[in-house]
């Protein structure tokens, strides 16, 4: 299964020149900075990669962003049909900084079958979190492969068409009279549950070498001032 995605999706790096970039530009920034970076990094997973569809409340984009994040999962898929997204910075804290988004938007005929399309083409399997599916919890869902879990849009729930195409379900237990939680409390709830489960299984579910270097880089530029514009300073003087 191919799980890679490059950090960089303006600026192309070679992988031959990412190892010289670190070596250059890791020094401007604090040996504690740099030891907190690959500390977090090698707890990073893209095994679990949440999918949102169309939500309307800025404050749960937010929310299920900062979710991923604070669970070491990296990446982030964002379905826009109708709803255009936006994020709360106050409720992300920063989060939407340290994670890799992609975004399938109006700018695709078919922004749902595209998103699918994606994730089925990387090795995953697709999982839906619907309250009344007779699939799994998130304690017993299976993790044979990676998964990427759709997360539908407020009060509709996950588009028909979506539902559709999922090979598992995954819900929560409810025991009150309300159907459901929120959308960003059941992502924090899932994820946070498949995040221990992983860490008590054999299965591999770490980054890999090649993607946590590109990530190290990024984070890197990223802590530096100006450092997208130095980078593409270097790459200019590495090629003369």
């Amino acid at each position: 299964m191919n799980l890679s995605k490059k950090p960089f999706s303006d600026i192309s790096i070679p992988d031959s020149d990412i190892g010289q970039a670190i070596d250059f530009f890791a020094p401007k920034i604090t040996e504690r900075r740099l030891n907190r970076l690959k500390i977090i990094l090698n707890n990073r997973s893209n095994f679990i990669v949440p999918v949102m569809e169309d939500l309307y409340q800025e404050q749960n984009a937010g929310a299920i962003v900062r979710t991923a994040e604070c669970c070491g999962f990296q990446e982030v898929g964002i379905v826009e049909r109708l709803n255009r997204y936006k994020m709360a910075p106050g409720i992300a804290k920063g989060a939407q900084k340290w994670v890799d988004k992609t975004f399938f938007d109006a700018r695709y005929d078919d922004p749902m079958q595209l998103a699918l399309q994606h994730y089925r083409d990387r090795g995953y399997a697709l999982v839906g979190a619907c309250p009344h599916s007779e699939g799994f919890t998130a304690e017993t869902l299976p993790l044979n492969k990676p998964l990427a879990i759709f997360f539908g849009a407020e009060k509709m729930g996950l588009h028909s068409d979506l539902k559709s195409n999922m090979d598992n379900f995954v819900s929560i237990p409810m025991r009150g009279f309300t159907e459901s939680y929120n959308v960003s409390v059941s992502a924090a709830i899932i994820l946070q549950t498949l995040r221990q489960r992983l860490e008590e299984l054999q299965t591999p579910y770490l980054l890999d070498e090649p993607y946590k270097q590109s990530l190290l880089l990024k984070w890197i530029i990223q802590s530096i001032p100006k450092g997208k514009e130095q980078l593409v300073r270097w790459q200019l003087e590495m090629t003369q």
